[in-house]
């Protein structure tokens, strides 16, 4: 098993500029640790955020800034919101920081992020049609990146005329991940190789997922395709559960009730089957249930692993980090926690099933 952080922004307003220097101790932590991936989120701003809570829509730039101060770790988004952005520029703009981070270090995370109109509405986007733009925007990033001459492209979301898209990633291929819960791009990713993410999802609702993964992936005639299952967890570890939950209990409700405003608790709860009211759900609540796995090291480590051996395996933990927890010294006192204390007794775990 391989590890690594994603970095799922969401902390109290101070400047973005602090914010972003918290996120970025992060990722030089986790370099330092050894860990082999840093996802990063896109998240643009709401009205509910709004001298609230600091968001950062181009995470490429904090990628490129932590190239500079890492040594070894891999950075792509989870994801670039590829429906609001017109493909040639994302796929110039993620050409130009494959090449600025270098050494094979950057990967291509796309999805259609957030269920919210609003979105697609500011930019004078269709909400409904954001599904079908986003094949479209894909099949133009994957032309422009495989193109050497200039190109028209006349589709039916997308126009361009003489179209140049330089450079070209340096990476060949542009190792590529994306998000969905939809059977169509679950497909697509299995059958091309593309990590595929995941996050928080019960055992039994995750292992469905690989399952359809898996049976693609192998009918295309892919080798061990579970490798390419990336699983995040919110996980933090401190020497007692009781001292854990009372680090993590304000910042944590203070999300939750933005999260609620959102709508993001409603779907969570439906989607993942949890058994809670959406709008009376509690910070305790989702520690009882295993959403947020909190405690000491040794008892995280047993649940991480019955978690692996119930979804029916993947290749990659993702802590996710990001988040006004506790201090910035116990945040990473828990990501050292993790990596010299639990690290060891996963990474002999192999997703390598067949069926």
């Amino acid at each position: 098993m391989e590890f690594g952080i994603w970095s799922n922004g969401f902390r109290p307003h101070t400047t973005p500029a602090e914010t972003f220097d918290e996120d970025l101790q992060e990722i030089i932590l986790a370099d330092e640790l050894g860990m082999r991936d840093c996802y990063i989120s896109e998240h643009h701003g709401e009205p509910v955020y709004i001298n609230k809570v600091d968001t950062l829509p181009v995470p490429e730039l904090l990628m490129c800034k932590a190239a500079g101060l890492t040594k070894q770790i891999r950075m792509g988004a989870a994801v670039t919101v590829i429906h609001l952005w017109h493909p040639v520029d994302v796929a110039i703009r993620a050409a130009t920081t494959d090449h600025v981070i270098g050494n094979n270090r950057f990967f291509f995370g796309f999805g259609s992020g957030f269920h919210s109109p609003l979105f697609s509405e500011e930019r004078g986007l269709t909400y409904e049609d954001r599904h079908e733009r986003l094949v479209e925007s894909l099949d133009l990033i994957l032309k422009c990146w495989n193109t050497e001459q200039p190109f028209d492209w006349n589709g039916k979301h997308w126009k361009g005329k003489g179209i140049v898209a330089t450079p070209r990633p340096l990476s060949k291929p542009m190792p590529m991940a994306t998000a969905s819960e939809t059977e169509s791009m679950i497909q697509l990713a299995a059958e091309r190789g593309y990590t595929l993410i995941s996050a928080h999802e019960p055992p039994p609702i995750l292992k469905k997922k690989t399952d359809k993964y898996l049976r693609y992936a192998k009918a295309a005639g892919h080798r061990q395709p579970l490798k390419n299952i990336a699983n995040a967890r919110f996980v933090y570890l401190a020497d007692s559960r009781a001292q854990a939950i009372a680090d993590l209990r304000e910042a944590v409700s203070f999300e939750m009730e933005f999260q609620r405003k959102r709508g993001l608790l409603k779907y969570l709860m439906g989607a993942f089957g949890l058994p809670y009211n959406w709008e009376t759900v509690t910070f305790g609540d989702l520690v009882e249930c295993g959403f947020y796995l909190v405690g000491e090291p040794d008892v995280i480590g047993k649940r991480l692993e019955k978690i692996y051996t119930e979804s029916g395996g993947f290749g990659t933990l993702l802590l996710v980090t990001g988040k006004g927890w506790a201090t910035r010294d116990k945040r990473l006192r828990s990501l050292r926690m993790f990596m010299e204390e639990v690290a060891p007794k996963l990474r002999h775990l192999e997703a390598t099933r067949e069926t």
